[in-house]
């Protein structure tokens, strides 16, 4: 009987790692359109822009991980039950549930890295990314800059109209600088060029405009050049706090409590905090259930090779992934308990693996 567990654990294990091969290349080469400006438009150092790309790979792994067990268990049991070795097996007076135990408990194990990269690693390197993006923002400001888009600086908002490729140069600049007690009236400065210069903004051929509060210009004048230090600024912006998906499962609980301790905790953010804690556990499981939906669906599948196996595959997991994002919004906004948004996809991959399982009658789980 051993022989049989390794056939099916070698015919599992080949396929899983095709599947995520596959769709890790898919996910990584959309990181990597994401870091390219930062290499060849923003002249980025390429060792820091390959860390980036480093620290973000290990986020996608717990997703990563039940997508590739489906895509597995659907190739690996429709092509064994297309070959009639299911068949054959049973003839024997195999079980289907005897076959599949090496594929559960390879996913049982999975299952458990999943959870790990989810709960502790996955948040460490998130914690890294932002680390290094900051640095190579810190030496390159206009990176966070776009064209023709307003951007908040040192709590001033800017715009420009256009930026030099690989420098901190800009054309055409406005910047809109709020002052205390104006009711929100805003000084305009408008100037030919900008340069970032370490923690300065150096402006040229500066012209700046301050409004009453009918709007009309009370005042108004020229300058040559205009320096604005972003020292406290930036030395703030590294020291953000921690943000939820940087947090690991233990720290998620803790925060929790604290935000529950006080004198008036803001629910929407117990909430946030609710549903990024369930959702660390949720993904990982759905593995288990991924796996029970795979086996008789690859079996009724039988041909059709990895193009079939693929597409099913995609729509499962597309399907569960709107079902999870509808969960976080009807959690995160109140609309049900976050403990039953969160798990509610799960909830309704077990009760399909049920049905599934009796209607081929093929498991005999039931």
């Amino acid at each position: 009987m051993k022989i049989i567990h390794r056939y099916i654990l070698k015919e599992i294990i080949g396929s899983f790692i095709l599947g995520f091969l596959f769709f890790n290349f898919i996910l990584f080469i959309t990181v990597i359109f994401e870091l390219t400006e930062l290499i060849f438009i923003q002249n980025a150092p390429l060792l820091e822009v390959g860390k980036l790309v480093l620290f973000k790979i290990p986020s996608f792994f717990n997703m990563l991980i039940p997508v590739s067990l489906l895509f597995a268990t659907l190739l690996s049991f429709g092509r064994l039950s297309s070959d009639g070795e299911i068949i054959a097996f049973q003839s024997s007076g195999i079980s289907l549930l005897y076959i599949s135990k090496s594929l559960l408990i390879f996913t049982f194990i999975l299952t458990l890295i999943s959870f790990y990269f989810s709960t502790y690693l996955t948040p460490l390197c998130n914690r890294h990314y932002r680390q290094v993006y900051q640095r190579i923002v810190l030496q390159r400001p206009t990176i966070q800059i776009k064209e023709r888009t307003i951007t908040d600086v040192g709590g001033k908002k800017l715009y420009a109209y256009h930026i030099k490729s690989g420098s901190n140069k800009m054309k055409k600049v406005i910047i809109y600088e709020f002052f205390p007690g104006r009711n929100k009236i805003p000084q305009i400065s408008l100037a030919q060029e900008g340069e970032f210069n370490e923690d300065k903004l150096k402006l040229t051929k500066v012209s700046f405009y301050r409004f009453q509060k009918n709007y009309q210009i009370s005042q108004q004048g020229k300058l040559d050049s205009q320096t604005i230090y972003l020292g406290r600024y930036l030395s703030q912006k590294g020291k953000m706090g921690r943000k939820s998906e940087e947090m690991d499962l233990n720290e998620l609980r803790e925060k929790i409590k604290e935000e529950k301790l006080k004198k008036i905790p803001d629910k929407r953010i117990i909430k946030e905090l609710s549903v990024d804690f369930h959702s660390r556990i949720v993904i990982p499981l759905a593995a288990f259930f991924l796996v029970l939906i795979g086996i008789p669906l690859g079996i009724k599948v039988e041909r059709g090779g990895k193009s079939i196996s693929l597409g099913i595959s995609l729509a499962i997991v597309i399907g569960y992934y709107l079902l999870f994002l509808a969960g976080k919004f009807l959690g995160t906004e109140g609309i049900i308990p976050p403990l039953v948004a969160i798990w509610l996809p799960n909830i309704i991959l077990c009760i399909l693996s049920i049905l599934l399982n009796f209607r081929f009658g093929k498991l005999g789980l039931i």
